[in-house]
C-alpha cells in the first residue's frame, strides 16, 4: 500500500440514499444528493441515483464538469453561492443555483439572456445561521426586482442552518421558510418548485414529526456519505450504514516509548501547544497518515483498544497498548471519519480513492458465448476456439448473430461474450449489451487508435466514431454513459490520431497509455493500473483488443506496436482480475491467415486463464 487510501463502498451508500428518499418520500419532500463529500466522485453520483435521489447538489464547479463528463444528464443543483467570475459556467452548466444577491442575479440574468435560456434561481433565506440569506425582511422587494429581469426564474425559496452558526432546525424557524413562501405565492402568483428545508440537519426534525407542511426539499449528504454519523451523533439510525468511507494507513513504527517527550517544550509544527500525561511507557505506532492527509481530529480507529495521540504533517501517532491484535509494522490501520475528515481525505491528492461496487461481480461466468458473423466464423472454426475453451473447463456456445439484442440475451444466461468482428462498430453492440446487464462498467480498450472521431449527423455508428459515440461525446442516439463513464477508461497502445481527435482525447478524462508510457512504466505496471482504473466503482470492465495494437511477426514487423508477450501479459492480468465481463476482438474477416488468426486466438484464450508458461 504506497499511501493512505480511502475505500467506498457504492452499495452502502445506495442503500442510504434508498433509505433517506423513503423518509423524505413519505412527507412528500424530495431529496438532492450533495456529492461535495466526494469531490463530485461520478461512481458516488451514480449510487445515489440508483438510491433515488431526484438530482445531485455540488458546490464546486470542478466537481460539476466530472459529474458532467462521466455522462451524468441528472439535474446538478449549485449549492455555493454563484462568484461573479464564472456566471457563464453557472448558466451553461447547471440546472439549479442557490442565490441570495441582488448583484449576482442580475448578472445571470445578463448571461441567462444572452444564451437563450431560462436559469432557475431559488432564493435563500437567512433564518439565524448568519452564512448565506436574504433578511426576511427584504424578501418581498427582492422578489419584485427579480421579477422584472429576463431570463431568470424562482424556482423556490430555501435556508441553511447549522453549517455555520449550528442553530438547529425546528419547527419554529422552518415554519417561518414556509410562511414566508406562502406570502411569496399569494403576493406574485408564483408556482415555487421547491421550499428547500436545508441539508442532512433537518432529518431529526422530519423523523420526529415535527418537519413543518410545505417544505418539500432536502439537499442531504452527511447522512447519505457517512450514515448520519454527525447528523445523528449518540442516537444512530439503524437504517444507515456508518462505514461508506474508511481510510487505511500503513503502520511503520511500532515502539515501546515514554508517553511524556523528553527536553524542554514549544510550539508543535502547526504552531500549538500540546499536553501530555504522563503514565509511564506505552506500545506507540505511526502510521503513513499525516495533518495533509486528513482533518486528524475526526479519525476513530475502527479497532478497539487503539487511540490517536496526535499527528505531524506525515505522521499519525497511535497508542497501541491495548490494542486486541498485537500490532506489527506493515499492518494496514482502518479509521472512521467525521464528515470533517472525509473533505479533507477525499480533497488530498495524496490519498488514494478506492471506489467499491461488488453487485453481479462475486463469481466471474462459467460459460462463453462466441459471436461471430458467417465470414469470421470459419477462420474460428479452423482454430478450435470453442473446443478450446471448453479444456481450459467452460460451457460453450457459437453463433453467427452478432448484434447487441444477441450478446444481451447471452448475458442474461450469465454467460461471458466473446465477440469478433470487422471493426469497432462489433465493440459498441457489445458494450451497448453490456449497458443493459450493469449498471456501472469500466472498459480497457487496446488498439492503436481510440475510435474517437467526431461522428457525422444521422449517421450509423461507425467503427472510426464507435468510442466517442458510446461515452456520449457525439449527437447521435444511444449513447452507452452514464453506465460507462470516462473515467473508467483505459486506452492501451495508442500511436495513431487524427488531427480532430487530438483535443478530444486531451479534453476527456480518459486513462491513455501511448507506446512511449508502456516503455517507460513496463507493461506489468500499465496493465495493474489499467485493470484498478477500469473496474474502480465498477461491477468489471469490458476488453476490446484489435491485433494493430501488436507487433506480430510476419504480419505487422516494425510498427511500434506492444509485443506478443505483452499482449498475452495483458490478457493473463485481465483473467487474474475476474473483472472481465465481456471481451470484443476486431480487425478479422474472411480473409485472415491462420497464422495470424492462430495467434489472436491464443491472445483470446490468455484472457480466459489459459497461461501460456
Amino acid at each position: 500500500m504506497p499511501g493512505p487510501q480511502v475505500t467506498i463502498d457504492l452499495e452502502r451508500i445506495e442503500r442510504n440514499a434508498r433509505t433517506v428518499v423513503s423518509w423524505c418520500a413519505e412527507a412528500g419532500i424530495s431529496t438532492f444528493g450533495v456529492t461535495k463529500g466526494a469531490c463530485g466522485m461520478p461512481q458516488v453520483a451514480r449510487a445515489m441515483l440508483r438510491g433515488g435521489v431526484q438530482g445531485l447538489a455540488e458546490s464546486r464547479f470542478e466537481n460539476i464538469k466530472r459529474l458532467r463528463d462521466a455522462g451524468i444528464d441528472a439535474p446538478i443543483m449549485l449549492l455555493r453561492s454563484p462568484p461573479l467570475s464564472l456566471i457563464d459556467e453557472v448558466v451553461r452548466s447547471v440546472d439549479v443555483s442557490l442565490n441570495s444577491e441582488l448583484t449576482v442575479i442580475r448578472e445571470l440574468s445578463r448571461v441567462a439572456e444572452r444564451m437563450g435560456r431560462i436559469h432557475d434561481i431559488i432564493l435563500m433565506i437567512d433564518l439565524g445561521d448568519l452564512r448565506e440569506g436574504i433578511w426576511p425582511d427584504d424578501l418581498i422587494p427582492t422578489v419584485e426586482q427579480i421579477l422584472a429581469l429576463p431570463g431568470i426564474r424562482i424556482a423556490g425559496l430555501g435556508t441553511n442552518l447549522t453549517c455555520f452558526g449550528a442553530i438547529i432546525p425546528t419547527e419554529v424557524n422552518l415554519g417561518q421558510l414556509t410562511d414566508l413562501s406562502d406570502t411569496v405565492r399569494k403576493t406574485f402568483g408564483l408556482d415555487l418548485t421547491y421550499i428547500s428545508g436545508g441539508n442532512s440537519s433537518s432529518l431529526p426534525l422530519l423523523l420526529s414529526g415535527g418537519m413543518p407542511k410545505g417544505i418539500n426539499n432536502l439537499r442531504v449528504g452527511e447522512a447519505i456519505l457517512q450514515g448520519g454519523r454527525d447528523t445523528f451523533l449518540d442516537t444512530p439510525r439503524p437504517e444507515l450504514d456508518r462505514d461508506v468511507f474508511l481510510l487505511s494507513g500503513e503502520l511503520l513504527e511500532v515502539k515501546m516509548k515514554p508517553s511524556m517527550p523528553i527536553g524542554k517544550s514549544g510550539v508543535d509544527a502547526f504552531g500549538g501547544r500540546p499536553v501530555f500525561q504522563d503514565i509511564g511507557e506505552r506500545l506507540r505506532g505511526i502510521v503513513n497518515i499525516g495533518r495533509e492527509d486528513a482533518h486528524i481530529e475526526g479519525l476513530l480507529p475502527v479497532a478497539p483498544g487503539i487511540i490517536v495521540l496526535g499527528a505531524s504533517s506525515d505522521h499519525l501517532i497511535l497508542d497501541v497498548t491495548e490494542a486486541a491484535n498485537p500490532p506489527r509494522v506493515g499492518d494496514k490501520v482502518n479509521f472512521r471519519m467525521s464528515y470533517g475528515a472525509l473533505l479533507a481525505a477525499m480533497t488530498s491528492e495524496y490519498v488514494e480513492k478506492i471506489p467499491m461496487y461488488d453487485r453481479h461481480a462475486a463469481t466471474p461466468a462459467s460459460r462463453v458465448s462466441i459471436f461471430a458473423d458467417e465470414a469470421v466464423a470459419p477462420v474460428l472454426h479452423k482454430q478450435t476456439l470453442d473446443g478450446r475453451l471448453a479444456n481450459i473447463g467452460y460451457d460453450v456456445d457459437f453463433t453467427t448473430a452478432t448484434s447487441a439484442d444477441a450478446i444481451a440475451r447471452a448475458l442474461d444466461r450469465r454467460a461471458t461474450p466473446l465477440v469478433f468482428g470487422a471493426d469497432h462498430r462489433t465493440s459498441f453492440a457489445a458494450m451497448k449489451a453490456l449497458s443493459g446487464s450493469f449498471d456501472a462498467f469500466g472498459l480497457i480498450w487496446l488498439d492503436s487508435v481510440a475510435s474517437m472521431l467526431p461522428e457525422q449527423p444521422g449517421q450509423a455508428v461507425a467503427g472510426e466514431s464507435a468510442l466517442y459515440r458510446a461515452l456520449g461525446l457525439g449527437t447521435g442516439a444511444e449513447p452507452l454513459a452514464p453506465k460507462l463513464s470516462p473515467e473508467n477508461v483505459v486506452l492501451i497502445g495508442l500511436r495513431e490520431t487524427a488531427p480532430e481527435e487530438v483535443e478530444i482525447l486531451k479534453s476527456a478524462r480518459l486513462k491513455i497509455f501511448t507506446i512511449a508510457d508502456i516503455d517507460a512504466l513496463g507493461m506489468r505496471e500499465v496493465i495493474r493500473q489499467a485493470v484498478q482504473i477500469a473496474s474502480a466503482g465498477m461491477q468489471g470492465f469490458h476488453v476490446s483488443y484489435n491485433p494493430a495494437v501488436t507487433d506480430i511477426p510476419g504480419h505487422l514487423p516494425g510498427s511500434g506496436g506492444i509485443t506478443v508477450r505483452e499482449t498475452h501479459q495483458v490478457m493473463e492480468a485481465i483473467h487474474q482480475s475476474k473483472a472481465m465481463r465481456g471481451m470484443d476482438i476486431t480487425g478479422l474477416d474472411g480473409e485472415t491467415e491462420p497464422r495470424l488468426a492462430s495467434v489472436i486466438v491464443h491472445f483470446a484464450l490468455s484472457a480466459f486463464g489459459k497461461r501460456i508458461l
